[in-house]
């Protein structure tokens, strides 16, 4: 069984809590976190219709100020990026990490897989997930940042949406959407956007549902945004594909 104590702490500091007023009054919690260059990548549904009360970085605490929204250009896909002024160069630079575990990264974004949509098989059915998010905790004083471990339980196409999307064990949970789904061999897998249920049941009785990462990827290519820490691999996977397209 897979110990995911070091990719939690490897990444938990690229976290951010979106917090928002809903139409109704209400508040509530999203979860987003840094690619890079104060870049967030986020569920479209976590930011759209609603006034954002704020963005806090889980590092500093700090309520962000946003740049820029962009949303996927297909509103079948639930996802949006945001430029931020987040800036974690002092925890890089001037942080020390004292008792970290064996496998430990001091990184300042979650690096962005290499699997493109084509390549999605059954591979990593059974393979081992970590999801992050701020799901509301019951007489909890402030939002906490919670971690689930989980597995790959299928890969699906669904009929209301492009893209494949990865299915999870972990328990669906409002809070976590926007999240990334983080595979054990350290690369994000997805993107936490849904918990699939019919007849309007709960969402803890669903499906935990994440989208794969191509369409973030295009996203950000088409913006001409190619954040620092993963313009790589932006750039080798998209190229590759375009140029095996053109042969095929």
């Amino acid at each position: 069984m897979s110990n995911f104590t070091h990719i939690f702490q490897t990444y938990k500091y690229s976290m951010v809590r979106i917090t928002v007023r809903t139409q109704s009054g209400d508040l509530s919690n999203g979860s987003a976190f840094h690619i890079g260059d104060g870049w967030l990548a986020t569920a479209a549904h976590v930011i759209n219709d609603v006034e954002i009360e704020e963005i806090v970085s889980e590092y500093c605490g700090k309520n962000l100020e946003i740049e820029k929204i962009i949303c996927h250009s297909d509103e079948k896909v639930d996802l949006a990026i945001i430029k931020t002024d987040l800036d974690l160069s002092h925890y890089l630079t001037k942080t020390t990490i004292v008792g970290s575990p064996e496998g430990f990264e001091q990184t300042d974004h979650i690096g962005i897989g290499g699997h493109l949509d084509d390549w999605i098989g059954d591979e990593l059915v059974l393979s081992k997930v970590l999801l992050m998010g701020y799901p509301p905790i019951p007489f909890s004083s402030r939002p906490v940042l919670l971690a689930s471990e989980g597995e790959v339980n299928a890969v699906v196409d669904k009929y209301n949406g492009p893209h494949p999307h990865f299915i999870i064990s972990n328990m669906g949970r409002g809070g976590y959407s926007g999240g990334p789904v983080i595979s054990e061999y350290g690369f994000l897998l997805g993107i936490l956007t849904e918990s699939l249920v019919m007849n309007n049941q709960s969402e803890e009785l669903g499906y935990s549902s994440a989208l794969s990462i191509e369409p973030l990827l295009v996203l950000l290519r088409e913006n001409g945004i190619y954040p620092v820490k993963n313009k790589e691999t932006i750039e080798v996977l998209l190229e590759g594909a375009d140029h095996w397209d053109d042969k095929t």
